[in-house]
Parts: structure tokens; C-alpha cells; sequence
């Protein structure tokens, strides 16, 4: 099933995986070759990843039921064929989604506006896997969301967005770095020359690394952004400075027992001693009850605003800027954004086929499955905006039509009660 059906009224045609996959549009097949796929006999590297992402679109639930179904058009490809692309570690799937984002990433910029604001959001996801015992880099991680420790990857995950779209663009899978919570340590046999080695050197390296050579590389490469939103588990002082250091302002929600002092004073104070020192700043009839400007330990100078929750005024959240001269109005309005990431986690792992596509053991195959989960959503998402964006209709369109709305701040408000109920 090529097309992906749309509950809307729009006249306009149905766009198809394949038209968004051709020439004209993301171009796979340029993307592949710049990527450095490439097979010497049998199926071509773009039918084998043509059947892979248009595999969860037909109603199988794994790969292996893909080739069971008789109601489906058989494929170009034999399973054992595909199951050899997938698992071979020359090939770097990192490079591929990145590449993808970009083409992606080109497109929508030209529907917006020149002064448009991008934005790049962090965050993490528990990659299960509670009955493994034989999966290659296997380890024991911590849950926030369960509140305990479980058998599978995190899987760190840097997307970006214009507040309308949110797009992939790099992900990684993370080991323990701690040898006593590894079940079942990589290969060793693996040559270190190949991608398949450096995707295990770096499961075993530390976060905020990961994060600031990540957010270099896709800034390097060309794709634009001018702030970093990260939650609570993800902000350091070192982190936002080196951040800022490659043109990159971070936007975060802090917890409260960090400590900051005042501009030109020593004494340090945590959120609610400082939210008490600016009693008279307080605006008690709106959600943001105070902004200020602070001082890291560090010496760096950040804006710290205050926000309300509206079922308990008791209670509050505080979010980091280091970029001073936004208003606290639009501080809340571009850290909205952040939410979009986890709708990407819940549509890729329940519709999309993240950890639950094929059960494998070795470390290449659970990588590149999980790389075409999120190829699947920003092809999704491409196709979501050509639908809704009068603008992707032609040049005449562009000039008559407005720039599409970014989430508003009452509704940026509203994301914010979850943070108090999660």
C-alpha cells in the first residue's frame, strides 16, 4: 500500500511513498550513492530499502510476515536478501538518515519564510528488549519513565523542526559504559576500519559528547538551526556553553536544586529562593510568573523564566535560555516545540516498526532498522506538509498564501501541563 490515506477534505491528490522516494522529490537513489551504498549483484541497495520502508505500510508486522502475506504484491527481493543488507557493517546508516533529513530539510525551508526560526530537539528512548539474553551490546539502562533499570538500548535521537514539521535527523543507540550492567558485550572481530566499529565505539561514550559532536556535524553539514531544546536530564553549564560555542542557543527546563546567582553578585540561590527574591516582579494573573536574568556557576549569563501550572499555582517549572534578548513569551513558545519529539518516539515505536520489527541479535541489523523507522516518519511528515501547505501547490500559491502557523503560545502553555502530570 503506496499511498498513505489522509481523513481531510483537501482536493488535492494523494501523495505516494515512491513519488516522495523519486527524483523529483527526496531522491533516494542520489542519496544512496552520496551515502556509499552500494551491492554488486542481485537487487539494487534502492529496492531493498524501497521493500524495507514500504513494508510496514502493507499490514505486516515484521519483516518475515512481509513475505506470508498473499494479499500484498510480492516483492522485488528475497527476505535472506534483505536480512544480508540490513546486517552488513560497511554500510553507515547515520550518514544515510542524515542525508535524508537534509533533502527533507531543504524542502520545507522553502515554504517558510527567510526570518524563520529552526530549531534542533534532544532526547532519549528506552529501546526494550526484556526476554534478550544473546543481543550483541545488550545492557541493563535506566528508565525515567518506569523508574527502574531494563534490558534493552537508549537510543538518543536529534530532530529538527520549524514548529510545524519535526524530521529525524540523527540517532544513535547507547550501551552501558559500566562493564558490571553489560550482558552481552560487541564483537571483537569486527573491522575497526568499517562503520560497523564506530557505531559500537560510540554507544559506549557519554551523552552531552554525543549530543555536542552530533548538533556540530548536522550544523556543518548545512542544515540550518539556531536553538537547542533539551529537558531536564540533558542540560550541563559545559554543555550550553559548548553549544553556543557553534552558533547554537539552548533552550532547557532546569531542575529546581541547580543553583544560580545574580548578575554581578556571588550569593547562588536554587529556583524557589530565586523565584522568592523577585516577589515584586511577580505577575500573578498570567502563566509566567517572573524571567530574569542569572549567572551559571561558570560565569555564563542565561535568562531563567518562571512558568506556572495552572491546576496548582503552588508549582512551577523554569526554563534556561542562553540567548538573553528573546522575550519570556517566545522562550515558552520555541520550547514547545520539544513535545513534537516524543510524538515521534510513540508514532515510530507503535505504527512505524521501531523495536518491533524484527527481533535480531546483532548489533548492524537492530541499527539499521531503527535508522528506518525514522526514514519512514520523515517521509510521513513530507507528505503530512504537502498536503496541508497551500504553498507546496506552485510559486502562485507562495505569494498568495501565509507561511503556515507555528504552534501559538496559549497552546505552547498547554504542553506544559504535562510536564507536571509525567
Amino acid at each position: 500500500m503506496n499511498n498513505i490515506q489522509q481523513n481531510s477534505s483537501n482536493t488535492k491528490p494523494l501523495l505516494s511513498i515512491k513519488s516522495v522516494c523519486s527524483k523529483d522529490c527526496l531522491d533516494l537513489k542520489r542519496v544512496l550513492v552520496r551515502a556509499g551504498f552500494s551491492k554488486r549483484s542481485g537487487a539494487s541497495v534502492y529496492t531493498l530499502l524501497m521493500v524495507l520502508i514500504s513494508s510496514i505500510f502493507t499490514g505486516a508486522k515484521s519483516l518475515h510476515d512481509r513475505f506470508t502475506l498473499t494479499s500484498v504484491e510480492y516483492p522485488e527481493c528475497s527476505y535472506y536478501a534483505l536480512m544480508r543488507f540490513v546486517s552488513d557493517c560497511r554500510y553507515n546508516w547515520s550518514n544515510l538518515l542524515k542525508l535524508i533529513a537534509k533533502v527533507a530539510c531543504s524542502i520545507i525551508v522553502k515554504l517558510n519564510n527567510k526570518d524563520h526560526i529552526y530549531t534542533l530537539c534532544i532526547d532519549d528512548t528506552i529501546i526494550e528488549r526484556a526476554r534478550g539474553k544473546h543481543i550483541e551490546g545488550l545492557s541493563r539502562t535506566f528508565d525515567h519513565v518506569k523508574g527502574k533499570c531494563v534490558k534493552g538500548f537508549a537510543n538518543l535521537l536529534i530532530c529538527w523542526s520549524d514548529g510545524t514539521n519535526i524530521l529525524p535527523v540523527v540517532s544513535a543507540l547507547m550501551s552501558s559504559r559500566k562493564e558490571k550492567h553489560i550482558i552481552r558485550d560487541f564483537d571483537k572481530k569486527i573491522d575497526k576500519r568499517k562503520a560497523g566499529a564506530k557505531r559500537r565505539a560510540d554507544s559506549k561514550e557519554r551523552k552531552p559528547s554525543m549530543v555536542y559532536r552530533y548538533c556540530k556535524s548536522i550544523i556543518n553539514f548545512g542544515i540550518k538551526a539556531q536553538y537547542a531544546l533539551m529537558d531536564t536530564r540533558f542540560y550541563s553549564d559545559k554543555l550550553t556553553s559548548d553549544l553556543q560555542e557553534i552558533g547554537l542557543h539552548s533552550i532547557c527546563m532546569i531542575k529546581k536544586g541547580l543553583k544560580f546567582s545574580f548578575v554581578d553578585e556571588t550569593t547562588r540561590y536554587n529556583s524557589n529562593k530565586l523565584l522568592s527574591a523577585l516577589k515584586k516582579r511577580q505577575n500573578l494573573d498570567s502563566d509566567i510568573i517572573s524571567a530574569t536574568e542569572a549567572q551559571t556557576p561558570s560565569g555564563q549569563i542565561v535568562k531563567l523564566v518562571f512558568v506556572r501550572n495552572r491546576n496548582n499555582g503552588k508549582e512551577f517549572i523554569t526554563i534556561l535560555c542562553t540567548d538573553t534578548s528573546l522575550t519570556s513569551e517566545k522562550i515558552v513558545e520555541l520550547y514547545s516545540r520539544r513535545w513534537s519529539i516524543e510524538c515521534c518516539f510513540k508514532a515510530c515505536k507503535q505504527y512505524l516498526g521501531l523495536n518491533k520489527e524484527c527481533f535480531c541479535t546483532d548489533f548492524d541489523t537492530i541499527t539499521a532498522l531503527n535508522h528506518i523507522a525514522y526514514i519512514r516518519y520523515i517521509i510521513i511528515e513530507v507528505i503530512r506538509r504537502f498536503q496541508d501547505d497551500p504553498r507546496s501547490h506552485g510559486q502562485i500559491f507562495r505569494d498568495s498564501c501565509d507561511e503556515m502557523r507555528t504552534i501559538p503560545f496559549l497552546d505552547a502553555l498547554e504542553t506544559f501541563s504535562c510536564c507536571f502530570t509525567s
